[in-house]
């Protein structure tokens, strides 16, 4: 099975800003798992508006939820949703 959190902003927040914050909340998921497990369990995707994170695992949950703390400081938590998609490896 494979969960993501999929992100929408109200506003495009542009790319960059993203993948900053997003790399902000994946240096602190080292500091609590170690560099190598977060290598081999941290994935997402961004654009300009929105950024899907892979849930899947204890490392990934805990980039989204830094990502969303991150988020919410930054812009308030009226300016994006968050989904947690869940997909079966069966299709």
């Amino acid at each position: 099975m494979t969960d993501v959190c999929k992100f929408k902003f109200c506003e495009k927040v542009g790319k960059k800003t993203i993948e900053k914050e997003i790399a902000r909340a994946i240096e602190t998921a080292e500091y609590a798992f170690g560099q190598a497990k977060v290598r081999l369990h941290a994935a997402y995707l961004a654009t300009n508006d929105k950024a899907v994170i892979d849930a899947s695992s204890e490392v990934g949950e805990y980039i989204a939820q830094i990502f969303i703390g991150l988020m919410t400081r930054k812009l308030g938590e009226d300016k994006f949703t968050v989904e947690r998609i869940r997909r079966s490896d069966e299709l």
